[in-house]
């Protein structure tokens, strides 16, 4: 494109110069070989600016050799304009050495630098400069010129060659931040291939995980329980689950692996595997969390533990409550009102082998009262202030929301967390059960 409007400049100037009259332009013998070089650069520029045009709309790649006869073409220009007027200008051929085809010379030297070919644009400035060179020295032989006029001629084929060395130079520079950009960009490519990758595998995951938590309600005798789980990322540690056993019996479990992510997803994926397994072989919550405990110390690295709660459910509304390091779990009192906070009994699972765990809690639900189990990500959640929601406020929502059912409670409580976040960022997997008795 821009040697198009090189050559539309040449061929205004030329035919303004014979308008006005000029010495060498108003020579038909210079003109019309002078325009009708001008005039067919100009038509093979917009030849090869529609087949470049044609091969990027079609995605191809131009052929290098294509871009070296390109350039050595461009070349012939100048040096056909230049030879012309050194033949036949009225003005002879020492002062054609100086006329304006000369400027065309850098003109295209720099213009090859932009193809990024540092050898190239070399090659077209040293053969500038020997092309000058030789009409220079015939012009000497031809004219007899004085030696005081040899300086003169020589300057311009030596400026012409270091046209090409200076090209080469900013040549290779651009050539080298092209390479490194591409070089970087597609690094930014393949980064975004593996991460859209890992989005896949951790978006697997999550539905995975998902399908490992209750997809329904229990329809336990007695009682109304509802849960809900929301990971701070798209895998988490958290969670809970109910079974029921061969004994008629239900069991809840609540659950928190440190950490929030891929591995503590992993986790807990087998503590909920062991505990399925385990529950109807041994119906008793103290010693099937002892049984937990040895085989999750056998088989999670050191770092890692699952603090968990379980509740053992019989339909006459007694419940056994047994903790390995979780809490608070909450219980609230439809007779009189009042909040009672269990705390997190025990060590962790998988913290110390053959770790003893109980006795259990043992107390009776009656009509209206709820049992709230639930992960440090919900009393933990700060606010913009950087205050956490805290235990109290879990308190004051039961008593807020005891009368509903066990699904609205747990709304009840998620909306209640949120609103007091007020859009600070959760930073930790919130877990909550609701077991309420009817």
């Amino acid at each position: 494109m821009l040697m198009c409007v090189v050559y539309g400049v040449m061929i205004a100037i030329t035919v303004s110069r014979r308008l006005a009259g000029g010495i060498v332009m108003t020579d038909n013998q210079v003109f019309v070989p002078y325009i009708s070089v001008l005039v067919a650069a100009l038509t093979y520029e917009v030849i090869v600016l529609g087949a470049l045009r044609t091969a990027l709309r079609q995605d191809r790649l131009v052929p290098a050799w294509h871009l070296t006869v390109n350039a050595i073409l461009e070349l012939a220009v100048p040096a056909l304009l230049l030879l012309a007027v050194h033949l036949w200008s009225p003005r002879g051929s020492y002062a054609a050495l100086t006329a304006p085809p000369l400027l065309l010379f850098p003109i295209t030297v720099l213009m090859s630098v932009l193809r990024l070919r540092p050898r190239t644009t070399l090659l077209l400035g040293i053969g500038a400069g020997l092309f000058h060179l030789v009409l220079a020295v015939v012009t000497i032989l031809a004219e007899h010129l004085e030696p005081h006029q040899y300086p003169v001629l020589v300057s311009y084929s030596i400026l012409l060659a270091l046209t090409g060395a200076t090209g080469m130079m900013v040549s290779r520079a651009a050539r080298r931040y092209v390479a490194e950009a591409v070089e970087e960009a597609e690094g930014r490519e393949r980064a975004g291939v593996r991460l859209a990758a890992v989005q896949r595998d951790l978006e697997v995951a999550r539905r995975i995980q998902s399908g490992l938590l209750p997809s329904k309600p229990p329809k336990f005798l007695g009682f109304d329980i509802a849960g809900m789980n929301q990971p701070a990322e798209e895998t988490g540690g958290d969670y809970y689950d109910w079974q029921e056993l061969p004994n008629g019996r239900l069991l809840v479990v609540m659950a928190d692996v440190t950490g929030h992510g891929i591995g503590p997803a992993l986790v807990m994926a087998i503590c909920r595997s062991y505990a399925r397994a385990s529950a109807p072989l041994d119906t008793n919550p103290a010693s099937l969390m002892a049984r937990l405990n040895d085989l999750l110390h056998a088989d999670v690295s050191e770092g890692r533990f699952v603090t968990l709660a379980m509740s053992m459910l019989d339909p006459n509304g007694e419940v056994e409550l047994v903790s390995a390091g979780h809490g608070p779990t909450l219980l609230y009192r439809a007779q009189s009102k009042t909040v009672e906070q269990f705390g997190g009994d025990g060590l962790p699972l998988a913290v110390v082998a053959q770790e003893i765990y109980g006795p259990s809690r043992r107390f009776a639900m009656q009509r209206g009262d709820v049992l709230v189990m639930l992960t440090d990500g919900v009393f933990e959640w700060k606010n913009r202030a950087d205050a956490q929601f805290g235990t109290s406020r879990l308190s004051e929502a039961i008593i807020q929301a005891a009368s509903q059912s066990a699904s609205q409670i747990v709304d009840y409580f998620h909306r209640v967390v949120l609103e007091f976040a007020d859009g600070a960022k959760q930073a930790d997997d919130v877990t909550i059960v609701v077991i309420k008795r009817q």
